[in-house]
């Protein structure tokens, strides 16, 4: 049985694949993209290679989930050039090479209701994608943890982007859901995908959700009473800071006995609610076999107390070392809720700082750090059995 789970080269960006089922017939679910460059760099190869061992060049390699965590351009962009290659397939009536079988993505237009938050900060803006980044970015009062505000303009198109591609090519949005991605009262707990592979939505939950549409409800009756820059500044900001990474889907995969925990860039208290929402926690713990690190390894998302409380055996940090990720402050966060446990660290990037960081920390310590070779597109971790020979990832061309 297989359960791996594959972390591809990503730049700042998360770009994973999962891999379950059986050796001889493998299954494959695709978790971001990573940005834009990563499609044609690192995701397009990968996937290339799997649909030549699995399938042979004259099929379409079957993708049983594209899941977007949250629609930042570290991680859908990759996913982009994935629609837009199949578009133009499909527009010059070319074999596909991807059969995607449905898309979970909670566009912006569900998370903050209705198309309300984009139409509205459009209302206060002139024409043109170009003027409303400038206006915006010039609203914004940027602090060390903002994002640039245009990123936050391209990030709504490009989720919009990815919807209409995924109704064009027919791709399923959010099934079995019923709207959005969510866990809610009444809906199943546990997804099962068959195959051995079973899904739990651990988060966004709908109270999270409701009280972060309220918040943008209150926001949006300030318009009346305030500037356009006033306005604009507040919209954006709750946008870059709230809507994107407070909807992050977070949640356990489970195959065989062993779990990975897949975690977008979601906010470490509410990684932690999520998980004690969900029954994980015994004795005062979560112990998952594999943990995503979210937000890169950023030092704003997680505590001490959140790595003692959630614990693995494997923790995945995809990070380039942009914007200083993955930080030495969170690594030493790490190191001192584990203690003296047995555990692996996964950096995609043999990143200098996070390295030399490590190293300088080992004295009473038992864990072990993995990186991903300078020529190969990704490392991964092996949970079942060991992925084949032919299905496993040949070293990158540049």
């Amino acid at each position: 049985m297989l359960f791996t789970l594959e972390a591809l080269e990503a730049e700042h960006g998360d770009a994973l694949l999962l891999h379950y089922g059986s050796a001889s017939a493998p299954k494959l679910i695709v978790i971001d993209g990573g940005p834009p460059r990563v499609w044609r760099r690192t995701l397009r190869p990968r996937l290339d290679e799997l649909r030549a061992a699995l399938v042979g060049e004259d099929e379409a390699l079957p993708i049983q989930v594209m899941m977007v965590s949250h629609i930042d351009e570290d991680h859908i962009g990759g996913l982009l050039g994935l629609t837009r290659v199949l578009r133009r397939e499909r527009d010059d009536d070319d074999p596909a090479s991807y059969d995607v079988l449905r898309l979970w993505h909670n566009a912006f237009e569900d998370v903050l209701d209705d198309g309300g938050a984009p139409a509205a900060i459009s209302a206060a803006m002139p024409a043109g994608a170009a003027a409303a980044s400038k206006q915006i970015a010039a609203a914004l009062p940027f602090e060390p943890d903002a994002e640039p505000a245009r990123a936050v303009v391209a990030s709504v198109d490009q989720g919009r982007q990815l919807r209409d591609d995924a109704r064009f090519l027919d791709i399923a949005i959010n099934s079995p859901f019923q709207g959005m991605v969510r866990r809610a009262s009444g809906l199943p707990k546990r997804r099962r995908f068959g195959n051995g592979l079973s899904f739990e939505v651990l988060g966004p939950s709908q109270d999270r959700l409701d009280a972060l549409r309220e918040k943008w409800q209150a926001v949006l009756r300030k318009k009346a009473t305030v500037s356009s820059a006033a306005f604009l500044a507040e919209a954006a900001a709750f946008v870059d800071r709230s809507a994107f990474n407070l909807a992050s889907i977070v949640g356990v995969a489970r195959a065989g006995g062993n779990s990975i925990l897949l975690t977008g860039d979601a906010r470490g208290d509410h990684v932690r609610d999520a998980v004690r929402d969900a029954g994980l926690v015994e004795n005062g713990v979560a112990h998952i076999d594999v943990f995503k690190v979210p937000h890169h390894g950023s030092q704003r998302n997680v505590t001490t107390e959140f790595f003692e409380e959630v614990t693995a055996d494997h923790y995945v940090i995809s990070a380039n070392g942009k914007d200083g990720n993955p930080d030495p402050p969170m690594l030493g966060m790490l190191l001192d809720a584990r203690g003296s446990a047995e555990y692996t660290i996964h950096l995609t990037n043999a990143v200098p700082h996070a390295v030399d960081f490590l190293d300088a920390n080992r004295a009473g310590k038992r864990f072990r750090v993995v990186t991903r070779p300078d020529a190969a597109r990704s490392l991964r971790i092996d949970l079942r059995d060991e992925l084949p020979s032919e299905l496993v990832a040949a070293d990158a061309d540049d």
